[in-house]
């Protein structure tokens, strides 16, 4: 093997090494977001002291990673396969309640592995009334990570199973 060979094996080794560290740069800071895991759940507030239990709702978003994101506002939506179908889709913001100490606050920056958790009161005039279907949060990209379906309507039936044990 020539030295011009060699050089040229050696030219094309490292362009090659140029590339994948390009690509891979490309796929992790363009490409590659942040996962959100969105969940919700029918609760209780229990004090020892006190023996005063509160009913809560509680929405959780956790950070899944691979870098740190921010929490920036969360979402509803009524949807059906024939809402997609037709584009009838209905969204609606929800604020989380910022006098409540135990609510966290929007926006929250997480690290990978964080997590937030938004409290609502049981109230007449509380979302779960509402025939939404999903809640969820949106990150600083624009993406709307959603909670699953069964984990809102486990919570709505929940929510309305004690609401009619209450009265």
């Amino acid at each position: 093997m020539t030295t011009s060979e060699l050089a040229l094996l050696i030219s094309f080794g490292s362009l090659l090494v140029a590339a994948t560290s390009l690509g891979w740069n490309i796929y992790r800071d363009v490409v590659r977001k942040p996962r959100l895991r969105v969940s919700i759940m029918n609760g209780v507030i229990a004090e020892a002291v006190t023996e005063r239990r509160d009913r809560r709702v509680v929405v959780s978003v956790t950070n899944f990673g691979p870098s740190k994101t921010r929490a920036c506002m969360l979402h509803l939506r009524k949807s059906s396969w024939w809402r997609r179908l037709s584009r009838r889709q209905v969204f609606a913001v929800l604020m989380p309640d910022y006098v409540d100490p135990l609510s966290g606050k929007i926006p929250s920056d997480l690290d990978v592995g964080q997590r937030v958790d938004f409290t609502f009161r049981h109230a007449k005039d509380i979302f779960l009334r509402d025939d939404y279907t999903q809640i969820g949060v949106i990150d600083p990209f624009g993406r709307i990570h959603w909670c699953k379906k069964d984990d809102y309507r486990r919570a709505r039936a929940g929510y309305l199973k004690s609401n009619d044990e209450q009265k």
